[in-house]
């Protein structure tokens, strides 16, 4: 008798899946700035131009000539990412169409930071601080 009162009181603080919205500063255009690694994660390879389009729970963008997308769930300032990156087109060769440094600090972002005029924003992870500029906005389509 008492395991349900106990489990009602847990699960009302458990998010689910449909109640996660990522707040609406987050969507939009955003240009990597910055990849400062942290911790051992010392060598830095520089990365072409990045960016991240933020719309929904939804996640895509373009590192180099690779492509990726994925998903995202945000609030009160921690953050968590899946994303992976696109296959190319079968005549095209890109070596930023497999996993890297960038994915690896998206999918292990843990937090996230925005300025008061929603136009800086950084993600940090485990193996780097993301540090974005904000080049356009979006809104997300109504159900």
């Amino acid at each position: 008798m008492r395991i349900l009162p106990l489990a009602l009181a847990v699960s009302t603080f458990l998010p689910t899946a449909q109640g996660v919205t990522v707040p609406a500063p987050l969507h939009g255009i955003w240009k990597l700035t910055q990849m400062t690694p942290v911790g051992a994660n010392t060598l830095h390879t520089p990365l072409p131009e990045t960016d991240l389009i933020i719309v929904g729970n939804s996640v895509r963008g373009r590192l180099g000539c690779g492509r990726y997308e994925g998903t995202i769930d945000a609030g009160n300032n921690t953050v968590q990412f899946k994303v992976t990156p696109l296959p190319p087109s079968p005549t095209e060769r890109c070596p930023y169409a497999t996993p890297g440094v960038f994915h690896q600090a998206l999918n292990t972002a843990w937090g996230y930071i925005i300025s008061g005029d929603t136009k800086r924003l950084v993600f940090f992870s485990k193996t780097a601080w993301l540090s974005f500029e904000r080049i356009g906005y979006v809104t997300p389509a109504q159900k």
